[in-house]
């Protein structure tokens, strides 16, 4: 199926002069429930993993009830799908798992990143190992994990956070927006999404810097709670649908995920070696 963002409701780059070399490209992948393949890019379900490689366990610092506990697939992205995401050499596949815990900083919660060329993978770890939801052990959070989920993947144009944008064209911005409010209307889309911006509107903005090398980060996955909130960045095929109903439900909750109170968070990644360790921020 496709989707279809509604275009936005102002051309700001003839609107504010400078704001057109801010313009940035992000693939939104409306998500939904259904039965992705091993080999296919998607939300939740099965990765394509080695069954001769350990499966990535919980090593916080912050909560040693946790350790060892095994993590969660977020998501799996390939190659031949985003080629806007930049691969390191020889790889075609990127993995994104975390911890479910209850973890005392949610910015550190405990994820990885996993870069591999998936024709290697030639003998497939069938049932990987899942955390004991239902154990003695406190704390696990089951809103952290994703239904399984295939993508629609729709580029789109956005325009960064407005603290990511330079002091004088902030100001010229915000000159002409007084009272419009038509920023948030073209500015960081929600939802699951490949690359762009995320909105930090209930705090300030992180400093998004690789904790190895300094070199500024990139948004790699972001994950959210919803979709589009019935708003703006709604698709056309779906504006017939009523608010409560399991279809709108269906389309607006698809991964079931339930991040930061309603909200939403990004994996970063190095954009000098994309596997230097992985950031995640949540808002």
């Amino acid at each position: 199926m496709t989707f279809t963002t509604p275009p936005p409701p102002v051309d700001l780059a003839r609107a504010v002069p400078g704001m057109g070399a801010h313009v940035r490209t992000t693939v939104r992948l409306h998500p939904r429930p259904g039965s992705p393949g091993r080999h296919e890019s998607h939300v939740g379900g099965p990765l394509l993993w080695p069954a001769s490689e350990p499966w990535p366990q919980c090593e916080a610092s912050d909560c040693d009830q946790y350790e060892g506990i095994p993590m969660v697939a977020v998501g799996q992205l390939t190659a031949a799908d985003f080629p806007e995401i930049a691969f390191p050499r020889g790889t075609d596949l990127v993995q994104i798992l975390w911890c479910v815990g209850y973890h005392c900083c949610p910015q550190h919660a405990p994820c990885r990143v996993v870069w591999r060329r998936a024709a290697e993978v030639t003998d497939v770890l069938e049932a990987p190992p899942v955390p004991d939801l239902e154990g003695e052990l406190p704390g696990f959070y089951d809103g952290a994990i994703p239904r399984p989920c295939v993508l629609h993947p729709e580029r789109v144009t956005e325009y960064p956070w407005h603290q990511e944008l330079p002091a004088d064209l902030r100001d010229r911005l915000w000159a002409w927006d007084e009272g419009k409010g038509l920023y948030d209307e073209v500015a960081t889309a929600p939802g699951f999404k490949v690359g762009g911006s995320m909105d930090w509107s209930v705090s300030d903005m992180a400093r998004l810097e690789c904790v190895t090398c300094a070199a500024p980060t990139v948004l790699l996955l972001q994950a959210d709670s919803y979709e589009a909130a019935g708003g703006r960045w709604q698709p056309l095929e779906e504006r017939h649908l009523v608010f409560g109903t399991p279809e709108y439900e269906r389309a607006e909750h698809p991964t079931g995920m339930e991040l930061a109170r309603g909200g939403h968070g990004g994996f970063f990644v190095c954009s000098a070696d994309p596997e230097h360790p992985v950031l995640f921020h949540s808002h």
